[in-house]
């Protein structure tokens, strides 16, 4: 990738990919529509949404098919980390 070569990382960071996931799961998503918009391997897919269903931002549903969705504490959570975020691209960028 062209940004590589700048110095520029183009990993996400695991806030990033929690917040990611939340956005995707803001209406009920099966696991492989997940995986697709999520660009992660089943493996790492499978460790967050495990992490995250244990941290209570996400749920199950099996009906009317087994889905994921976010809960109301993983609604907090964005909210808390979009009010945090121009501060921590300030602190970022200051390094």
């Amino acid at each position: 990738m062209a940004l590589r070569g700048m110095g520029v990382s183009t990993r996400r960071d695991q806030l990033t990919i929690m917040t990611d996931l939340l956005e995707i799961v803001q209406q009920p998503q099966r696991l492989t529509h997940i995986l697709y918009k999520s660009n992660m391997s089943y493996g790492q897919l499978s460790r967050y949404l495990d992490d995250m269903i244990e941290m209570g931002f996400l749920e199950t549903r099996s009906k009317p098919f087994k889905s994921y969705i976010i809960t109301d504490k993983g609604k907090q959570f964005i909210l808390m980390l979009d009010t945090k975020k121009p501060k921590i691209d300030l602190v970022q960028q200051s390094n």
